[in-house]
């Protein structure tokens, strides 16, 4: 297991190298019934996630907490059936949202008000944020 200096000073290739290793899989895979996953407890069914807890039937999602069917999604709360979304909670079936609360069906959005493709991209990019940060 290595210290968390060690971690400190790895690359993003070095850490998702290492997140798969077998010297951590038994400190989080067996523990979190997900695989590939890294730091996610009491999850179920979430493979490829980092740092999400009480999370279920998720994918590929980062630093989120109480979602359902989830997939690309980043600190996001209390979300269900939600793809690449950043910093939502208690949202369902919204799709590249950021900031939102409480909504239902958004796509392309912004703390709740639809921007539209083009300009939502621009903006995230503008904002330097990454939907899927475990790639």
């Amino acid at each position: 297991m290595k210290t968390k200096d060690e971690l400190l000073k790895m690359s993003k290739e070095e850490l998702n190298a290492y997140k798969r290793s077998k010297e951590i899989e038994s400190s989080f895979v067996a523990n979190s019934n997900c695989s590939d996953c890294f730091e996610c407890p009491e999850c179920s069914k979430c493979p490829e996630c980092s740092d999400c807890s009480d999370c279920s039937y998720c994918s590929k999602c980062s630093d989120c907490s109480d979602c359902s069917d989830c997939s690309d999604c980043s600190d996001c709360s209390k979300c269900s059936d939600c793809s690449k979304c950043s910093d939502c909670s208690d949202c369902s079936k919204c799709s590249d949202c950021f900031g939102c609360r409480e909504t239902r069906n958004l796509k392309y959005a912004i703390c709740n008000i639809v921007v539209g493709e083009e300009a939502y991209k621009k903006k995230m990019e503008e904002l330097n944020l990454k939907q899927n940060k475990n790639t």
